[in-house]
C-alpha cells in the first residue's frame, strides 16, 4: 500500500499557506504560500485555496491523486462535521461558506475543516514542540491570540465546536474592549497587535519613550520589544505586563485542563527566552504556587512551540489523519 500524503491549507488574512507532508514520519514535502486577496470574497478566496493546494503538490513532485485528503485551516467560527465556515472577521462577505464541499469539488480530494487555532495546536502535537506529551494547550501570540487543546491526544472543539479559544479567556475583568465584543481577553493584553496600540495609547497620553517612529508609521511589537530589552521604562511596563496577562492564562489553562505542557507560539516569542519565556514563568510561579505538589506536580512545562509559521499547515494535513479515524474522510 502507497504510503500517506496529506495536503495542508492554512488560510490567513493576508496570505495562503500550503503543503504537503509525508504522514509516515511527518515530514513537510513542500510549502508554498499565495496572496490570499481577502476584499474579492469568499469564491475567489476558496479558489485560490484550491490553487494554493495544486501549487504544493506539484512542488512536492507529486500528481493531486497520490494525496489521501485535504486539510483547512481557517478562522472560525465554523462547523467541523459540516464543513462550513459561518463568518470570520478577517475575511469580509463570508457566511456559511461550505468551505470542505468547494475543496472537494475543485480539487477531487477529499477535504476536512479545522479552526486554525486547533490546526497549529495539533500541528505541535503532531510533529513538533508537543509530539512527545499526552495533553497540551497552545498559544499563538500574533495580531491576535490563536489556541488550541489537546486532551489526552483527542483535540478539544467543544461541544458546539467551536470551543478552546483560550484568547479570549477573561484576564481583567471589566478590562480593554475586544474585538469578539468582550471585554478584558487575554487578546487585549498579550497579542502583538495589541501590545502595539497600548504602548501608542500611553505616547498619545504624554508618556515619553526611547522608540521613535516617522510620520505615520506603526510601533511594532517587535520595536517595543528591542526597546524593553535596551532598557526603556515605558516599553519595559508595557512588555511586563504581556508577560504577567500570559501568566495568568497560563494558570487558567492548568485549572480548567492542567496540560503536561503549554506552548507559546506566534511572532511574539521572537523576543525570546529571557524576555518572554522566563518572565511568564516566574510570574506564573507566583501566581499559581498552590501547583507546586511534591507528591505529584500538578504544574504544566510552559515553553516555545517549535514549528513556527508552518505549525497551522502541518497542522491541517495532520488533521485529515483526525478526519479518517473519526469516518469523515475515507480512504
Amino acid at each position: 500500500m502507497a504510503e500517506r500524503i496529506y495536503c495542508g491549507l492554512d488560510l490567513g488574512g493576508t496570505c495562503i499557506k500550503a503543503g504537503v507532508v509525508r504522514a509516515a514520519d511527518r515530514k513537510l514535502l513542500s510549502s508554498v504560500s499565495v496572496e490570499t486577496c481577502r476584499q474579492r470574497g469568499p469564491n475567489f478566496v476558496i479558489g485560490r485555496l484550491i490553487e494554493a493546494a495544486g501549487l504544493a503538490v506539484a512542488e512536492a513532485g507529486l500528481q493531486m491523486e497520490r494525496v489521501a485528503g485535504i486539510g483547512v485551516g481557517t478562522p472560525g467560527p465554523l462547523s467541523h462535521r459540516r464543513g462550513v465556515v459561518f463568518q470570520t472577521s478577517n475575511l469580509p462577505g463570508w457566511v456559511c461558506e461550505p468551505v470542505v464541499e468547494r475543496i472537494r469539488e475543485g480539487t477531487g480530494r477529499p477535504a476536512t475543516l479545522e479552526n486554525d487555532g486547533n490546526a497549529a495546536a495539533w500541528g505541535e502535537f503532531w510533529a513538533g514542540a508537543g509530539s512527545d506529551v499526552d495533553s497540551l494547550a497552545v498559544l499563538t501570540l500574533g495580531t491576535g491570540i490563536g489556541a488550541g487543546i489537546i486532551l489526552q491526544g483527542r483535540l478539544i472543539r467543544g461541544g458546539r465546536e467551536n470551543g478552546g479559544e483560550l484568547g479570549h479567556m477573561i484576564v481583567q475583568a471589566g478590562g480593554r474592549p475586544c474585538t469578539c465584543g468582550q471585554r478584558g481577553c487575554l487578546e487585549t493584553y498579550a497579542s502583538a497587535h495589541k501590545l502595539a496600540l497600548r504602548f501608542a495609547e500611553a505616547l498619545s497620553a504624554g508618556e515619553t519613550s526611547s522608540v521613535a517612529v516617522a510620520g505615520d508609521e506603526e510601533i511594532t511589537s517587535v520595536q517595543i520589544a528591542e526597546a524593553a530589552r535596551a532598557g526603556d521604562p515605558l516599553a519595559s511596563r508595557i512588555w511586563d505586563e504581556a508577560c504577567y496577562y500570559l501568566a495568568i492564562g497560563c494558570v487558567n489553562i492548568t485549572r480548567i485542563c492542567n496540560p503536561d505542557r503549554i506552548l507559546l507560539g506566534g511572532g511574539l516569542i521572537n523576543a525570546g527566552k529571557q524576555l518572554l519565556l522566563k518572565p511568564v514563568r516566574e510570574k506564573f510561579a507566583l501566581e499559581d504556587w498552590r501547583l507546586a505538589c511534591p507528591e505529584q506536580p500538578l504544574a504544566p512545562d510552559i515553553r516555545f512551540a517549535s514549528l513556527n509559521t508552518e505549525a497551522g499547515l502541518i497542522g491541517a494535513a495532520g488533521a485529515v489523519e483526525l478526519a479518517i479515524e473519526e469516518g469523515l474522510i475515507h480512504v
